[in-house]
């Protein structure tokens, strides 16, 4: 992925960048093209509850039965908790057990919202709970 190797990260056939020490969000492109377009985007990505909506509608999901999983608190958490359900983080991405301490322990309301509900090493601690 991006930010966590050598050599480029393709963008479009023929392009690439260098390769950043962390990945960057989208959120500064989406400003710029703000800016640029003079009005304001309608976010439909991750932590917003409109892509989730649409995927449920389509395939029937039940809220109640579904898992979030993610290896982000501000976004994929954050969506989970926002769309109700339970969420389980993954330790290999940019959020770490430091920073759900740290939001479990804040007075601020919305970093209470990205505490999972569960965490794992790695998504393939989820692997024996699928199968059995």
């Amino acid at each position: 992925g991006a930010g966590r190797g050598g050599g480029s990260t393709p963008l479009t056939p023929g392009r690439a960048v260098p390769p950043l020490s962390l990945p960057a969000g989208t959120g500064c492109l989406v400003r710029a093209v703000e800016m640029a377009a003079q009005r304001q985007a309608d976010i439909i990505g991750k932590p917003s509850r409109f892509i989730f909506d649409c995927v449920s509608r389509e395939y029937g999901l039940d809220p109640e039965r579904t898992v979030m999983v993610g290896d982000r608190l501000d976004t994929d958490i954050l969506l989970g908790a926002t769309c109700g359900l339970k969420t389980v983080l993954t330790l290999t991405g940019v959020s770490t057990l430091g920073d759900v301490r740290s939001n479990q322990e804040s007075d601020c309301v919305a970093k209470k919202k990205m505490v999972p509900d569960f965490y794992v090493d790695s998504i393939a601690d989820l692997l024996p709970a699928l199968q059995g």
